[in-house]
């Protein structure tokens, strides 16, 4: 898998827990993404399931594909701004599948919530 030209959506699942949080990745590649996220629970050496929602820009059809990831964190790292967190993580499966419409309205929401960060950061 080439690398990612966009930011791409992450939502994550760790195990044990039934909570979903977000992220974004910042870099993708076949062997792992670098995302990062205001989760602060994560810790380097953690298995993590997340799903990467690539956009319809990525993949020229009408509805998101969802790219679930099985993977163990390697690093984490403070980011800019605060209350972000960088997140090295590598991938040892992949699992490819389309987004239904209940999925793709909640995912919008989401990317208004970093979008709304961006324009902060900015400032």
């Amino acid at each position: 898998m080439a690398r990612l030209p966009l930011q791409v959506l992450l939502r994550m699942h760790l195990p044990g827990s039934a909570e979903v949080c977000y992220a974004e990745t910042k870099n993708v590649s076949a062997g792992g993404i670098f995302f990062t996220t205001a989760n602060r629970e994560l810790t380097a050496g953690q298995e993590l399931d997340c799903v990467m929602v690539l956009p319809e820009q990525i993949t020229h059809l009408s509805l998101p594909v969802l790219i679930g990831c099985r993977g163990k964190i390697l690093r984490i790292q403070e980011y800019h701004p605060d209350p972000f967190i960088g997140v090295a993580m590598e991938i040892s499966s992949y699992d490819f599948s389309f987004e239904n419409e209940t999925d793709a309205a909640q995912i919008k929401a989401v990317k208004g919530i970093f979008g709304s960060a961006k324009a902060a950061e900015a400032t």
